[in-house]
């Protein structure tokens, strides 16, 4: 039986790493999960407490089918409203997580909260200004659903709430809120104005916060997430530390994502894979300094020839050389980065 190829081995990482990123999704759309989220982050919700906080989620919640397990009992993941705002010339964004809460005190206030999760603090491009970005498109959203355009006093505040899971040192163990304010630039205005409206609050742990325990929210995330304590070292953390009784499918979800080890992923994949090449590359070097052919090494090292044939003509490009790190980086320069970056 032929062995699977490098690229066969990253497509099937990738797939794991979505499968990771479905349970994340579902792990914290639990409602007491969320409720704990938004009681740190909201500040209309702050002096409520975890029970008020979950009851006043959507109101009368409905629940997404979709995040529960067929036959295991009452069902707790919430969805509030559509994950996907489309608008014309515009493209599709895709929440995480995207629900309704009501503050029950006084005058009844909805609020439109969004929740992502996200493994890369840094992207490519700052990631406020994506978080105050999708803060626009669920307040341009609620035209002609939450208010008209001759009524903008009907406009919904939204919450845009970002959980960075593997912070540098200067953000971990931070909470910060981004929103308007007013600014006085030439007198002193006394009118009233209603500029509130959005907020991006970005919450920053690593792989010890758990430990850590800077705030609870800190330690409570870093326990969901962490790569370091089995599931059931995360259920007796949740019930004896934080109070929460853990659903069957918390259980099954911390579970999935443990076995599927992400943090492995993030922390060990990587240089696993750029070991993984190397070694590909010195058997290709010692086959080439054979004399073989491109066919005749995919046949004995058991790859296709396709997988193969650019490493193969790396090597030829530096003999008689053959430095391993230095065809590394040839194969992962330029166009050939961007291509190999799809993978990892």
């Amino acid at each position: 039986m032929r062995r699977r190829s490098y690229l066969a081995n990253a497509i099937d990482i990738a797939n794991m790493k979505a499968e990771y990123d479905s349970e994340a999704k579902k792990l914290i759309s639990d409602r007491t999960i969320l409720a704990w989220i938004v009681k740190h982050t909201v500040a209309e919700l702050r002096d409520y407490s975890i029970e008020e906080i979950k009851a006043a989620i959507e109101g009368e919640p409905e629940v997404a089918e979709a995040f529960v397990y067929p036959g295991k009992g009452r069902q707790q993941a919430v969805v509030g409203s559509r994950t996907e705002d489309k608008v014309p010339n515009e493209g599709a964004v895709t929440y995480d997580i995207r629900f309704y809460i009501v503050v029950p005190e006084g005058k009844r206030i909805k609020i439109i909260l969004n929740i992502e999760i996200q493994k890369n603090y840094y992207p490519g491009y700052d990631l406020v200004t994506r978080a105050v970005f999708y803060c626009a498109r669920m307040l341009s959203s609620q035209l002609d659903t939450e208010f008209s355009a001759d009524d903008y006093d009907e406009v919904k505040k939204v919450y845009s709430i970002w959980l960075c899971l593997n912070s540098p040192g200067y953000a971990t163990d931070t909470i910060t809120e981004y929103s308007m304010e007013q600014k006085k630039l030439v007198g002193d205005f006394k009118g009233k104005a209603r500029y509130d409206l959005l907020s991006a609050v970005m919450v920053c742990i690593d792989q010890k916060s758990y430990n850590r325990k800077t705030t609870l929210l800190h330690g409570l995330l870093g326990t969901l997430f962490s790569t370091r304590l089995t599931p059931d070292e995360k259920m007796e953390i949740l019930q004896n530390e934080y109070g929460i009784e853990a659903t069957t499918e918390m259980k099954e979800g911390t579970g999935q994502m443990c076995n599927l080890s992400d943090g492995i992923w993030e922390d060990g994949i990587r240089q696993g894979l750029e070991c993984g090449e190397k070694r590909l590359i010195r058997q290709i070097c010692k086959k080439i300094q054979k004399g073989k052919s491109l066919a005749l090494v995919a046949e004995e090292l058991e790859e296709e020839e396709d997988a193969i044939k650019a490493i193969y003509e790396a090597v030829l490009d530096v003999a008689p050389d053959y430095d391993v790190d230095q065809i590394y980086e040839a194969l992962h320069s330029n166009d050939m980065r961007e291509c190999m970056g799809q993978l990892v």
